[in-house]
């Protein structure tokens, strides 16, 4: 009899399953981000306040020049996710027709006569061993299960065939190099980010900087915090009014 107790849909092919390139790319970005936030910043040594002394230089043009460089960043990220999107659709192609995603498959009811033995059968194998219990269940019980972990295999087998070739298609197509590209792209969002950050602001234009660029990081410090949401939702609807 086999075992009834099987991994969930695709756990046997972790890499293959989760080559969902766009996807996997905001997952991977949220781990570098993660694991870059978890170095001491250096921002504030390398951020100093600007000041200047001609009459014509906002006060924040230090921010506004370092918000120039988060928007080309951003510009440059948005064409690393549209050059991802398209080696997954080439890949995609490449791999043939897709098949059934276990975790999507559905076997067929089990029968009425087949799941009321199944229920007798459980019930008295639940004070037994498992080899007793083994040893006592019904042949046409065994018959279905072992009839459903055959289809369940062959479901598995056809996905984790197709998952490893159109990974192995993305290869071909640079997704590892497009992947490392975009990761040191998250990198530079992060490093221009914190000294956006570590940058002291003199208006309400500059403050506008630093919540973009928390938006732009996915930067969650307060998203309970109704004080500091409803301060942060102020200075946004005065900013987009016009109010310098």
């Amino acid at each position: 009899m086999p075992n009834t107790i099987v991994p969930a849909a695709g756990e046997a092919m972790p890499a293959a399953e989760g080559m969902q390139i766009i996807t996997g790319r905001f997952s991977r970005r949220a781990m570098l981000v993660g694991a870059i936030a978890s170095i001491p910043t250096i921002a504030g040594a390398v951020a100093a306040p600007a000041i200047s002394n001609a009459a014509d230089v906002h006060p924040d043009a230090e921010l506004f020049r370092l918000d120039a460089e988060m928007d080309a960043l951003q510009a440059r990220s948005d064409q690393i996710g549209r050059d991802l999107a398209q080696i997954e659709e080439m890949a995609e192609e490449a791999a043939g027709p897709r098949p059934i995603n276990p975790s999507d498959w559905k076997c067929a009811s089990q029968p009425d006569d087949i799941r009321e033995m199944k229920a007798a059968w459980l019930d008295k194998a639940r004070h037994l061993s498992v080899e007793e219990g083994r040893a006592l269940c019904p042949v046409r019980v065994r018959e279905w299960l072992d009839a459903w972990q055959d289809e369940r295999d062959r479901v598995q087998a056809a996905w984790d065939s197709y998952s490893k070739r159109r990974f192995a298609h993305a290869q071909r197509l640079g997704l590892s190099a497009k992947e490392e590209e975009d990761d040191a792209c998250a990198a530079d969002e992060w490093e221009i980010g914190q000294r956006i950050l570590a940058t002291p602001a003199s208006t309400l234009a500059g403050i506008a900087v630093k919540l973009r660029t928390s938006d732009r990081l996915g930067l969650d410090d307060f998203p309970k915090n109704e004080a500091l949401a409803s301060i942060s939702a102020d200075i946004r609807r005065m900013v987009e009014g016009g109010a310098a």
